[in-house]
């Protein structure tokens, strides 16, 4: 006993003193400083301009958000880790990684804005919901700026990618108060929502200039950029395949069981959101050190895959049951008895948590081995399992059953993805050997 003992001591001094351990724990501070901060914005804030608005002119608002970020997907095409690995790997080529990402980010733009004015052309809705659509889209154009954003994230110093978000979440929350308190128009909750971009990326955009170099050194390879689109064209079909995650469930409890459940059934995945994005920041915040394993031995990047799944897992594990835990008061206090529906499918739906946990590293794992085409498998498969069980699940045990079948659909199609290969195989039990045993967090100057 004193043998581990004086082990356990050791280790703990190893990383308390570890320069590499305080850069890491500093930079997933900030990142988990800014989801709480966007998390008490939801929670105060966002309560209040629900109930000023009333059900009719909340909705409208979040139709039009939902029909722009639709479109986001365009503008996005998910190439940030792609991006990341390829900073982290060859830092010598930072001005044209990141000229690459911009020229390639403008063009989706263009092509996502001329995507949205044909589709509010034909489209029957008020005059009203498409001029939000329209002002809400144009805080997409944000993106175009986001390598530098990527920059700081891949040299692990996201502090600087944390305090632009820390002020958009100032501002946007203090514009959309303050139209609720003095009725001001939809428009300005769509401006408040278009702002978040553009404060975050042009923010770092700014910090970027003054502490690393100008970005007009940037330069771009029409090629290179050709090369980039057709290695993101998986990960946007993930996008897709997400957005079916999100919208599937609330589509058919619509359909079943009215818009009341529907309702329901969407505050419990708001709740669990803030957690999942909560996964995803631990995993693009140390990612880099799991990148730079790589390039040193197959052992220390196993090593540091085997640390980041049972991390993340493990974290996840312990939020979801917070949350289940708690679920009852806080809804009951912030929401009110007609909300109480809420509760018996939260106590499902949180523990999905776990499934976007292990998705999440997986994800960075196939980028950084480039099996992009692996992860829209796991989506997809996940997807159609999910439109599968929806009403067969549904019908049996009513809204409830939309969570179980979004908390199985996760799990199973990564498993079944990676059962499908013998290099998938060999990772799925990576990851069951990484969520059960407890990984070695002796540092070295290899795996450290």
């Amino acid at each position: 006993m004193r043998e581990l003992w004086n082990s356990g001591i050791k280790c703990a001094k190893q990383w308390l003193t570890s320069t590499l351990v305080r850069q890491y724990t500093s930079n997933i501070g900030w990142m988990m400083l800014t989801r709480a901060a966007w998390i008490l914005s939801a929670f105060t804030v966002g309560i209040y301009v629900a109930r000023q608005l009333g059900p009719y002119n909340f909705g409208v608002l979040n139709y039009a958000i939902a029909l722009a970020g639709i479109f986001s997907i365009i503008a996005s095409m998910s190439v940030e880790e792609i991006v990341i690995r390829q900073l982290v790997r060859h830092p010598e080529r930072r001005d044209r990684e990141l000229g690459n990402f911009f020229m390639l980010r403008l063009l989706l733009f263009v092509v996502m804005a001329t995507a949205l004015g044909i589709t509010l052309l034909f489209l029957h809705a008020t005059a009203e919901i498409k001029w939000l659509c329209i002002i809400v889209a144009c805080g997409y154009c944000g993106y175009v700026m986001q390598g530098s954003s990527l920059y700081f994230q891949s040299s692990v110093e996201s502090k600087y990618f944390a305090i632009p978000q820390l002020f958009a979440c100032l501002i946007s929350s203090t514009i959309r108060a303050a139209a609720a308190y003095f009725s001001w128009p939809l428009a300005i909750f769509a401006m408040a929502e278009a702002s978040i971009h553009l404060i975050t990326f042009w923010g770092c955009l700014f910090l970027y200039w003054r502490r690393v170099s100008s970005p007009w050194i940037w330069n771009w390879d029409w090629r290179e950029i050709w090369q980039l689109l057709k290695t993101a064209l998986p990960l946007a079909i993930c996008g897709v395949f997400s957005l079916v995650y999100a919208r599937t469930d609330q589509l058919m409890v619509e359909y079943f069981l009215g818009p009341e459940a529907v309702g329901y059934y969407s505050l419990a995945s708001r709740f669990t959101e803030n957690w999942a994005l909560c996964s995803y920041l631990l995993c693009l915040s140390f990612f880099p050190a799991v990148i730079s394993a790589a390039q040193i031995s197959h052992e220390a990047y196993h090593k540091q895959l085997h640390r980041l799944y049972f991390l993340v897992f493990w974290c996840m594990a312990a939020a979801a049951a917070i949350t289940a835990l708690l679920s009852h008061p806080v809804i009951l206090l912030l929401f009110g008895r007609a909300y109480l529906p809420t509760v018996p499918v939260l106590h499902i739906f949180v523990w999905t948590l776990l499934g976007t946990a292990l998705l999440n590293v997986f994800s960075q794992w196939a980028i950084n081995e480039k099996r992009i085409a692996m992860i829209a498998w796991a989506f997809g498969s996940g997807a159609v399992i999910n439109v599968l069980l929806n009403p067969l699940l549904i019908k049996v045990t009513g809204i409830k059953g939309a969570a179980w079948s979004t908390l199985v659909s996760m799990p199973l199609g990564l498993a079944l993805t990676l059962f499908c290969t013998a290099d998938g195989r060999r990772h799925l039990l990576l990851i069951l050997r990484s969520i059960l045993t407890l990984p070695s967090f002796k540092l070295n100057e290899h795996a450290s």
